[in-house]
């Protein structure tokens, strides 16, 4: 656990510096449990007024079993939600 917590901090390390190269200023947190109750529990925390999150773009039985993290932050959040889908 505490690896791969590692390989998660590290990794937000990176798009940290990837948004400062484009001038964009991020903030990033590395949380346990359900990843749509994060997001959405994120939101007052951080005075958020919308959400942008990314989709695998799953469809089908694939999206059926595996469920979509973008589709239940975008039914519960209280704030704006923009889904962006891979390029196809």
């Amino acid at each position: 656990m505490e690896q791969r917590e590692a390989e998660a901090e590290e990794l937000l390390k990176e798009y940290e510096s990837l948004a400062a190269e484009h001038g964009v200023a991020v903030e990033t947190r590395l949380a346990h449990g359900s990843p749509a109750r994060a997001i959405i529990g994120a939101v007052d925390d951080l005075g958020a007024d919308h959400i942008v999150i990314g989709s695998r773009g799953r469809t089908g039985v694939g999206r059926i079993l595996l469920g979509s993290v973008a589709e239940e932050v975008a039914k519960r959040s209280p704030v704006s939600v923009t889904i962006v889908r891979p390029e196809t």
